[in-house]
């Protein structure tokens, strides 16, 4: 798989504006808005960790009170002031101490989560990136094929002058130059649509005059599927998303169960109390306030029942999430071997029709073949460039796949 990854990514630095596969990695991981909703749902999960924490820390609390009252007859109104200060803290508290390790546990979820994001984004921008490659790839094609069709266009008309040919071989290669301009003309544009998509995944950051920069490779890699099975299962995020949310059950029971857990309190208080603005009259208190509820009517043992439920949902999605990866990885390691095998069809007709072209272009040179029979194998060669061009990105787009599948390309990424 090593020899896919680096023939995946290799480069051909030709246009002072080109982009490359890494490139397009780089900015997605800075541009993208999918990828930066999912670091901020990270963020979002680090702060909830925190502030569990900040939960066992000592609170203050002060008070401030003024009453007027009027006690009786004789004496008249009166006034009271008050102020205080309490000083409180939680140091054992063995549910929360579940709570601290299941949001500790839920931000790994959440980096795995955005993990499964750059992958999703990743293979999309990449897909693109080499369809917009093939359009490139096509559009020189279609550049040698309009030089061709003028070619015959000039062929033509050298024989009519000549005498050798009727004004309808001149018409029918003055056509066919105009047919492959109009070619032309719509593959320039699905090129700017492309491109425009592939812009859009990353978030406009492209300035618009970028070339794709990628060798489409045409070797078979080593394809052995069980070990493409086990590689996929130590790097998808998805399984390990998945196996997070198993270990997270667990400690969703023990929360649970952990209602009905002692919990020991630290009070410390002061206050000054009287009938003039700073009142004179002071106290002071502490105390500790040792907690073990023994009886709930069965409320933690039905909250605990209810958690079990969710580990055995647990267990079964994870093992859902590896059959589903199981069977991505098969279906990629499949449509490599047949979009290979395409491949090799087509760059053979390729080849062929290439010399067909090239034989009956000579022979209506030499006047021994008619313009009907070149046209038609110049047609026959226009469709031998579409059909490899699309083989080539198919099979490049299978690879693609498959290093989707098994997690690798989230590899390159990270390095």
């Amino acid at each position: 798989m090593k020899l896919l990854t680096a023939a995946l990514l290799t480069l051909i630095p030709v246009s002072a504006y080109s982009i490359t596969p890494k490139e397009v990695g780089r900015l997605l991981i800075k541009s993208s808005l999918d990828v930066k909703i999912a670091k901020e749902s990270v963020e979002r999960a680090k702060i909830g960790e925190k502030a569990t924490k900040r939960e066992f820390f000592p609170r203050l609390n002060l008070s401030a009170s003024f009453s007027e009252f009027y006690p009786d007859f004789k004496n008249g109104w009166n006034q009271n002031y008050s102020l205080g200060a309490t000083l409180s803290a939680e140091p054992i508290n063995f549910r929360r101490f579940v709570k601290l390790k299941i949001d500790s546990l839920n931000t790994l979820i959440e980096e795995e989560k955005l993990k499964e994001t750059l992958l999703e984004q990743l293979y999309l921008a990449l897909k693109e990136f080499y369809t917009l490659s093939a359009y490139k790839k096509r559009i020189e094609f279609k550049r040698e094929a309009l030089k061709s069709a003028e070619k015959i266009l000039k062929v033509a008309q050298e024989k009519y002058k000549k005498g050798l040919v009727m004004i309808t071989d001149v018409l029918k290669a003055k056509s066919e130059v105009e047919k492959v301009k109009g070619e032309l003309s719509t593959l320039k544009a699905k090129y700017e649509q492309s491109f425009n998509r592939l812009n859009e995944l990353l978030n406009f950051s492209l300035k618009g005059d970028e070339e794709p920069e990628v060798e489409l490779i045409e070797e078979l890699p080593s394809l052995k599927t069980e070990s493409l099975v086990k590689r996929a299962y130590r790097l998808r995020p998805e399984v390990k998303k998945a196996e997070k949310e198993v270990k997270e059950s667990f400690l969703q029971i023990e929360y649970a169960r952990r209602n009905l857990s002692p919990t020991l309190s630290l009070n410390l208080s002061w206050s000054r109390s009287g009938t003039t603005f700073w009142p004179e009259e002071r106290s002071y208190s502490a105390g500790v306030t040792f907690n073990f509820p023994l009886f709930d009517s069965g409320l933690t043992r039905l909250r605990a029942l209810q958690e079990e439920k969710g580990r055995k949902i647990a267990i079964l999605n994870l093992r859902k999430v590896k059959n589903r990866v199981r069977r991505e990885v098969l279906d990629a390691v499949a449509d490599v071997e047949s979009s290979y095998d395409n491949l090799k069809s087509d760059k053979a007709f390729l080849q062929f029709s290439q010399k067909a072209y090239d034989r009956a272009l000579n022979e209506y040179k030499l006047g021994v073949s008619d313009i009907v029979a070149l046209l038609q194998a110049y047609d026959n060669l226009k469709g031998a460039q579409d059909r490899y061009v699309s083989s080539l990105l198919s099979y490049n787009l299978s690879l693609l796949s498959l290093k989707k599948a098994t997690g690798e390309l989230l590899t390159e990424v990270e390095k």
